[in-house]
Formats: C-alpha cells, sequence, structure tokens
C-alpha cells in the first residue's frame, strides 16, 4: 500500500523556491532587464538599454513664456518709418489766452495764436542672431524642421525684449533703447498725470481718479486700457470678492462655478478694458551673480562713498519711515548686468533725510546703476530694487529720497489709439542670412523701430504700486 502522507523526503533531488543552487541562481540573473537608465549605462551582460526605443512625445513643451503673453506690441498701432528720424508736429494749444473772447460793442478783438511744436522719435534696433550646424539641419527632429523651430524661438526671445521696452526702455539709462512708456509719459505728461500709491494696491478708485485726470483740462483725453502687473490685477480681482460685490445671476451661480474674472471697468469716463501684462513687474531682488557676456557687461563697482544721511526738503521719507536701511547696487550695460556691490550698513535715516552714495565703475564700463533697497528695518539679504540711476562719470553718485519704493510697479491707464501713441517702423521683423565661414547656418531677425506717444497727457502712470495685504506666491512682494 502507497504512503498516505506526504514528507520532505517527496522533495529530495529537486530544487523549489529558496533551496536553488548557487549556479542555478547565476543563471537566472541572466534574464534580459529593461531598466530605466536614461542615459547609456554601457555594454553589460543583460541589460536591455540598446534594444529599448525612446519614446518620446511629439510636442514640444514649453515652460517659458508664450506668445500671448506679449499683450501691448499686439494691440499697439504699427505705422511706417522713413527715416532713422521721424518727425511729427503737435498742435498743443487753439489760442494762447484762456480767458478773454469777449468784447464791447465796435471793438476790436484780440489777436491770437495757435501754438505747435516739431517733435521727433528716434528709430533704434533690436536683433538676435540665431544659427543651427549643417548636421542638425540633416537629421530627423522631434518637432518639426529645426531652422524654424529656432526662428520661432528667435522672434520669441526678441518680442520679450520689445514688450519690455514698450513700457521701461529709458534712451538715458541704455542709449541703444527707446524710451518706453514711463519715460515719456514722466517727461511728457504733466506732473498730476504721475499718481504716487505709494505701496498701496491698485484699486477702482484710484482708476477712477485716473481716468478722470486724462479727461480733464489740459489733457481731454478718454483712456481705453489699463495695462499693469499680473499681481496689481489679481489685487484689484480680490476687491470684489465680498459677497455683496458678486453679480449673482438669475438661478445663482452657473454651472457650479464661483470667483470673480473682472475684465474691465466703467469708469466715469467710460469703459476701461484691463490688460495684466507678464512684462510689468514688481520690483524683485538682484542677481547674486553677473548677467551676461563676461567680456562685454560692465565689472561689479566699487564703493566709493559711503551711503550718508543729510536733510534734504525733497525727502519722502516721512516719520514712519524712519529706521534702518541696506542697499545693493548693480552696473548696467546694454550687454547685461553685474554682481552685486553690497554698500556700507546699514543705513540710519531719520524723517526729511535722503540717502546719498557714490559708486566707482570698473571695466567694461557701465551705462547706469540699479539701486537695491530693503524696506524700513528690513534684514541683509531682502533687498528689492527701487531706482535706477544714469551713470555721471568715473565715479557716480546716487540720491534716495523714497521717492521710488522698493518692491514695487508701475501700471499704465492709456488713450489705446493712434491719437495718443504708435510704433514706428522702419523695418518690420526681417531675416537676414549670414555668410558662410564655418559648417553652420546663421542669420540675424531684426526689427527697426521706435515707440511715438503723440500726446502723454492722454495717459496716467500709477507709480508705486504695491500688493494688497496677505497677497502671497507670486506676482510681486
Amino acid at each position: 500500500m502507497e504512503n498516505a502522507f506526504v514528507s520532505w523526503r517527496d522533495y529530495e533531488g529537486l530544487d523549489g523556491f529558496g533551496t536553488a543552487s548557487n549556479k542555478d541562481v547565476a543563471d537566472l540573473r541572466k534574464a534580459l532587464t529593461a531598466g530605466q537608465d536614461v542615459a547609456n549605462p554601457g555594454a553589460s551582460s543583460g541589460a536591455g538599454f540598446p534594444l529599448r526605443i525612446e519614446s518620446l512625445e511629439r510636442t514640444l513643451k514649453v515652460v517659458t513664456y508664450r506668445m500671448d503673453d506679449v499683450r501691448l506690441w499686439k494691440n499697439i498701432s504699427k505705422l511706417p518709418a522713413y527715416n532713422t528720424v521721424e518727425e511729427y508736429n503737435r498742435l498743443s494749444q487753439y489760442g494762447s489766452n484762456d480767458f478773454g473772447g469777449f468784447i464791447s460793442e465796435g471793438d476790436l478783438p484780440e489777436s491770437d495764436d495757435t501754438t505747435y511744436s516739431r517733435e521727433f522719435t528716434v528709430i533704434k534696433y533690436v536683433g538676435t542672431t540665431r544659427s543651427v550646424t549643417h548636421v542638425m539641419s540633416l537629421v530627423r527632429p522631434a518637432h518639426g524642421p529645426v531652422i524654424a523651430q529656432e526662428t520661432v524661438n528667435g522672434t520669441a526671445h526678441l518680442l520679450k525684449q520689445i514688450e519690455r521696452s514698450l513700457f521701461f526702455g529709458d534712451s538715458s539709462l541704455i542709449p541703444v533703447q527707446w524710451d518706453g512708456l514711463q519715460k515719456l509719459i514722466t517727461d511728457g505728461a504733466p506732473a498730476a498725470n504721475i499718481i504716487d500709491l505709494r505701496g498701496a494696491p491698485l484699486t477702482e478708485d484710484a482708476i477712477n481718479d485716473g481716468a478722470l485726470t486724462v479727461k480733464t483740462t489740459p489733457n481731454y483725453g478718454k483712456p481705453t486700457d489699463l495695462y499693469c502687473a499680473d499681481g496689481a490685477y489679481s489685487d484689484l480681482a480680490k476687491s470684489f470678492y465680498p459677497a455683496e460685490r458678486y453679480p449673482i445671476q438669475p438661478g445663482g451661480w452657473q454651472d457650479g462655478m464661483v470667483g470673480l474674472s473682472i475684465r474691465g471697468f466703467h469708469s466715469m469716463v467710460g469703459p476701461i478694458m484691463f490688460n495684466p501684462d507678464v512684462f510689468v513687474e514688481f520690483g524683485g531682488a538682484p542677481s547674486a551673480s553677473a548677467v551676461g557676456p563676461a567680456a562685454k557687461i560692465p565689472a561689479t563697482p566699487t564703493e566709493g562713498a559711503a551711503p550718508t544721511t543729510p536733510a534734504d526738503p525733497a525727502s519722502q521719507f516721512a516719520a514712519a519711515d524712519a529706521g534702518d536701511y541696506r542697499y545693493k547696487v548693480v552696473a548696467v550695460n546694454r550687454y547685461g548686468k553685474s554682481a552685486p556691490l553690497t554698500m556700507t550698513g546699514p543705513v540710519t535715516v531719520a524723517a526729511g533725510d535722503k540717502v546719498t552714495m557714490g559708486v566707482t565703475e570698473g571695466a567694461p564700463a557701465p551705462t547706469a546703476f540699479e539701486l537695491y533697497r530693503t524696506k524700513v528695518d528690513g534684514a541683509a539679504g531682502t533687498e528689492l530694487l527701487a531706482l535706477s540711476a544714469a551713470r555721471t562719470g568715473a565715479t557716480t553718485t546716487i540720491d534716495d529720497f523714497n521717492a521710488d519704493l522698493p518692491g514695487t510697479s508701475q501700471a499704465f491707464l492709456i488713450q489705446q489709439n493712434v491719437e495718443y501713441f504708435s510704433f514706428k517702423q522702419l523695418a518690420p521683423f526681417v531675416k537676414i542670412p549670414l555668410a558662410t565661414i564655418d559648417t553652420s547656418i546663421r542669420w540675424m531677425q531684426l526689427l527697426y523701430g521706435g515707440l511715438t506717444v503723440y500726446a502723454p497727457g492722454k495717459s496716467v502712470m500709477f507709480k508705486n504700486v504695491g500688493r494688497a495685504a496677505g497677497s502671497v506666491g507670486g506676482g510681486g512682494a
């Protein structure tokens, strides 16, 4: 009779789990593995990397700005230019006497004259050089023809420079730049058209006051568009969040969606559209290192004179601003920026003081300096951009009157039509091939033009725009 019980004796001679010999284990390890290597790990027994085909998405993922972030350039009227200096005539007054006009019977009316002026815009040039090796132009690319893709990338790069310069270009700081809205409004508009929010957020009240400023004497404009930083736009939208401000639709919220998206504002002088622009930014911290080609950017300046605090009637340091401040200075030219210089500090400031300091340039020389400052009693390392100053010599004196607050931004309320401004183009976007001097294909992408603001008074610039209390995340400090 066979044994009806199973015992370990029945497994003699068999290799079960956990009882294999060393040779059997070695043979098992010879199974081909796919692995998860990104780079070739080299030739090794059992490695399946050489047999793996790359799985690459056909869509190129863009993680920087996109074309629809460029707002002002798309909206501004482009007019042809025919010279490197474009002139235009400005009629500023129909008559020199705003009073009078009434006469007695039989009198001769007073003689009066119209006021004209000849103005001009200097054409400036912006461009980028791109190249693709001949070999790269022959391979099968993942995202379409390489030269075409690089041309698109070059255009996007130029649009970023153009958009920023339409707002903040300043030929007194970087001579090759055209002047942007900030410079042209500051220099050409009445003083009342610069509205200083002193760190407060943008509000309906401020926009309405700005609209009335544009409409009334002596400007006679009709504002249509507001350009501002995303953070300022966010704070403006949040002012509508309380329940009593929501425009509830009949039947309640639609599709269960809550929140509020604002596209414009009905001011006392008409509708104004909102244009948040990623290239209008709050003043940030300086880069820890130099930015740009090392042989061309300015050297880090040295301290020519430590900061002092003389009294000055133009000072905007009030009693609430009294305290300690720390400063950094960055040298700037058209190629880039230097590493920051930390000035002697902290600097103790009283109400009515200004802070004055001197910086000595190195080589290559800068054309301007950026001044970074902490908020009152701020710690070292929290310096934010406050102002820019033009170079005046081997040693440049920089004064801080507290007129420009660190970490703030600007907003521009404009009459967006050709009566207010245009962009004069001597040459629109153009691509020019370069000579072949090696096994690469090179070309330039260029645009020649300049911003012309015919009537600066038909706009308002809000300066020192701050963030609402409690704001967190991106969009400015």
